[in-house]
C-alpha cells in the first residue's frame, strides 16, 4: 500500500473539530506544545527509541509524529495517519509516512508495530471501541499502545466562571456529535478484555495561566465551537468572558483531566 497517497475521502466526518477550519493549524500547533511534553516524557519512559516501528493514529497538526521521526529514525519507521492531512505535508521530508485514511474503516496494518499512540481522537469518534481493537491488531508481539485522552471526571462541575460555564456547554456539544466525556475512566478494563498485558493508567489535572499555549489553544476552539455553543444556550457575551480570563495572566485556570492509558501485547499473544 502506498502511504504517501491518499486511500480514503471520508474527510472528519468521525471528529467533533474539523481540521479544515482556518485557524485549525495554530489551534493543532498550540495543543501541541500544550501536551507534548508529556507525550514524550512517556514514551521516552516507555523506551521508544531508534528502530523502534511507531504508529501515530490521529496524527492532528503533527507535532508528536515530527517528535517521533527524530526519535525511530534512522532505523525505524513513522507512520502518521489522519483523515485530514493536511498539516502533515513535512513529515516525508523527516523521514515519515503518511496516510489519509478513516481509522474506523480503512485497512490498518496488523502486528507491524513497536508502538502505536493516539491522543484525544478515540473520545471523539463515534465507534471509538472499533477503532481501539484496531489499534490493538497493529501491534506486533511485545508492541507498547499508549492512549490519552480527555475525561470529566466529576472535574467538569466544579470548573468556575465563564469557562467553566463554556467547558461544560463545549462538552454537550461533543457528546451530541458522538464524543463521550467519560469513556477514557475505563480504559484499564477494555484494555485488559483485549488480552493486552502490563496495563498501566494515570490521570493529572492541567493547570495553566492564562495567556498561555494552552489558554491560546482553549480560546480557539471556543472560537471554533462558537456557533454551536450559541445554540446551546450560551450567550456570546459568555463565551468573550471566557476568552478574556484565558487571555488574563492573572489567571491561573484548569482544565479536565487526561488520561493515560499503556499496554503491551504479550509476546506470544495471537488476537
Amino acid at each position: 500500500m502506498n502511504w504517501s497517497s491518499p486511500i480514503s475521502s471520508s474527510g472528519d466526518s468521525y471528529y467533533t473539530l474539523p481540521n479544515e477550519w482556518d485557524f485549525a493549524d495554530e489551534r493543532l500547533a498550540l495543543l501541541g506544545a500544550a501536551y507534548d511534553p508529556e507525550s514524550i516524557a512517556l514514551a521516552r519512559r516507555l523506551g521508544v527509541g531508534v528502530g523502534w516501528r511507531c504508529l501515530e493514529a490521529g496524527a492532528g497538526g503533527g507535532s508528536f509524529a515530527r517528535w517521533l521521526c527524530g526519535a525511530a529514525l534512522p532505523g525505524g519507521r513513522v507512520l502518521a495517519v489522519d483523515a485530514d492531512t493536511r498539516h502533515l505535508a513535512d513529515l516525508p521530508g523527516l523521514g515519515g509516512e503518511v496516510g489519509e485514511l478513516d481509522l474506523v474503516t480503512d485497512e490498518i496494518p496488523e502486528r507491524a508495530f513497536d508502538f502505536v499512540h493516539t491522543r484525544f481522537v478515540l473520545l471523539h469518534i463515534a465507534d471509538r471501541e472499533v477503532v481501539l481493537e484496531r489499534l490493538v491488531r497493529a501491534l506486533a508481539p511485545g508492541g507498547v499502545l499508549l492512549l490519552e485522552e480527555g475525561d470529566g471526571l466529576g472535574v467538569l462541575d466544579e470548573m468556575p466562571g465563564a469557562f467553566g460555564e463554556v467547558w461544560r456547554a463545549f462538552a454537550r456539544s461533543t457528546e451530541i456529535a458522538g464524543a463521550s466525556q467519560s469513556w477514557a475512566r475505563d480504559l484499564p478494563m477494555r484494555l485488559e478484555s483485549l488480552g493486552l498485558d502490563d496495563i498501566h493508567v494515570d490521570a493529572d489535572i492541567p493547570f495553566f495561566r492564562g495567556g498561555s499555549a494552552m489558554a491560546r489553544m482553549w480560546s480557539l476552539t471556543w472560537a471554533q465551537a462558537h456557533d454551536t455553543l450559541v445554540e446551546l444556550g450560551v450567550s456570546p457575551e459568555v463565551i468573550g468572558t471566557a476568552q478574556s480570563e484565558l487571555e488574563d495572566e492573572r489567571q491561573w485556570l484548569y482544565a479536565p483531566p487526561t488520561v493515560r492509558a499503556w499496554a503491551r501485547r504479550g509476546e506470544l499473544r495471537d488476537l
